[in-house]
């Protein structure tokens, strides 16, 4: 293995350390995503621009740039870095493999199966360090673009050359109101889903589009955005409004009959979950959890999805 001092060549690891600032536009984020320091990071980075003769990065106090040299760079250092990941994939004991995997997932997913995809995580890589992060989809696609996550769950597919989506599973959606609602009020379901306000997710997702196809354009001043399942059943149980859930994300509360399913209304499209990763991920692990997150969402009960 060469040291660190060495110069001359290229060494992954200064490679990896590229990767790192040019994505995260910091040495010091850098430097904790690789559990290194700032010093090593410089160190590093600075061998790489002698070695290669050019200037990588612009810094000053407070913003760190890719020069040309350094952006034509980048898509290199990205494939080099996938390449050396998928024959570490081939060659390597899963049971043995030491890494680290960023996955974002939606809260559609933390509700239903994200916890039986962790455990299959821990028993097929247990050596792996996994980080979560969740937001709404567009965030996720956002961060999945710039490298800071290896693997995006998210509720619709991202539409870029780069990247590879494969469709997990879809969970059954349903209009959901406290019981309450339901026994007082003197009409069908259909009526109280006309007379209530809305509570379904923000207005560049698909289930807010779907709400306003079934309900017509005049829905529109009735719909509260709101982008947490959590805060969505909370008010629902209040019998504030009727909120849009996936089924599953509400077992207990449906199974209790806190909460009821809406009968005699239109059918709410399925809520698509999508696995999404860089066609050129440095990260070795990202298809294999990809398929691990299919096995999760579709082989148990509390996964509450169809293929």
């Amino acid at each position: 293995m060469i040291a660190e001092e060495d110069t001359g060549s290229v060494n992954l690891r200064f490679v990896e350390a590229f990767v790192w600032v040019a994505r995260l536009r910091s040495f010091t984020a850098a430097a904790e995503k690789l559990h290194s320091t700032q010093t090593a990071i410089s160190a590093r980075i600075a061998t790489l621009e002698e070695d290669f003769g050019v200037k990588l990065f612009e810094r000053d106090k407070r913003t760190v740039t890719l020069t040309r040299a350094g952006d034509e760079l980048l898509q290199y250092a990205e494939q080099l870095l996938g390449i050396s990941a998928r024959m570490l994939e081939v060659v390597s004991d899963r049971v043995a493999y030491r890494g680290f995997i960023g996955i974002g997932v939606i809260e559609s997913v933390v509700h239903t199966w994200l916890p039986d995809l962790l455990g299959r995580l821990r028993q097929h890589f247990p050596k792996v360090r996994v980080e979560i992060h969740s937001y709404v989809t567009a965030n996720l696609h956002e961060e999945l673009l710039k490298g800071n996550i290896d693997l995006a769950l998210t509720a619709e597919p991202l539409g870029n050359p780069a990247i590879q989506n494969s469709l997990v599973c879809e969970l059954q959606m349903g209009w959901i109101a406290a019981r309450t609602e339901t026994e007082e009020q003197h009409g069908s379901h259909a009526e109280l889903l006309s007379r209530l306000p809305i509570l379904t997710f923000l207005p560049d997702s698909a289930v807010y589009r779907d709400v306003v196809a079934k309900l017509g354009p005049y829905s529109v001043a009735r719909i509260n955005p709101i982008s947490s399942i959590a805060a969505m059943m909370a008010l629902a149980r209040t019998g504030y409004g009727v909120a849009t859930l996936p089924r599953a994300a509400i077992a207990p509360a449906l199974h209790s009959g806190e909460l009821v399913a809406l009968d005699g209304v239109p059918d709410l499209a399925p809520a698509m979950i999508v696995a999404s990763r860089r066609k050129q991920s440095d990260s070795p692990l990202a298809e294999a959890i990809a398929d691990l997150a299919i096995e999760a969402a579709n082989g148990t009960r509390a996964g509450g999805c169809h293929a």
